[in-house]
């Protein structure tokens, strides 16, 4: 009986296999190539740009998009700079919300420009440790904000549409 050898992956590799078809991905790595097919098809360079910019060859970068190489995080954090990918924005979509389509969500966008400046000023404002939310206070406050940043958005699109309307002649 032959033995297939153990080969560890190295510190770098999130999907791992020591075969050259890398099998099915975990959801969320099948994901994150989803996102990155997404943004490199919007993407105006050529793979081969893109590639050379990740310091990485054509070839590869097609072998890890189509899931035939495992993700490697080094490779991941090349790609994620040369595409201009949000890392925060995309683990939120993917982990979070399960969706990568939602990447793009202004909704999205505008929560995640929230956290940072939410974060420092409750930290600055609160003299005493801050607890959890309990869920009816989440959804008090969810609902909230859902609602104020729906009534800014309104405003904002009647004062366009306001300003935009010219007098007749």
């Amino acid at each position: 009986m032959t033995e297939t050898p153990q080969i560890a992956p190295d510190d770098y590799t999130l999907v791992y296999s020591i075969d050259d078809d890398p099998g099915p991905d975990d959801h969320q790595s099948a994901c994150l190539r989803q996102l990155l097919r997404h943004i490199i098809k919007q993407d105006t360079r050529t793979l081969a740009e893109i590639a050379t910019l990740a310091q990485m060859s054509r070839r590869q970068l097609g072998r890890i998009v189509a899931g035939k190489k495992p993700l490697r995080l080094a490779d991941l954090q090349q790609l994620s700079g040369v595409l201009q990918i949000d890392r925060a924005r995309a683990v939120v979509a993917i982990e979070i919300l399960d969706d990568w389509r939602s990447y793009d969500d202004p909704a999205l966008h505008i929560m995640m420009q929230l956290i940072g400046p939410v974060v420092a000023k409750v930290n600055a404002g609160a003299a005493f440790p801050v607890e959890a939310l309990t869920g009816p206070a989440e959804n008090l406050l969810s609902d909230w904000l859902a609602k104020t940043i729906i009534t800014n958005e309104e405003q904002i699109r009647n004062r366009r549409n306001e300003f935009v309307k010219l007098p007749s002649l």
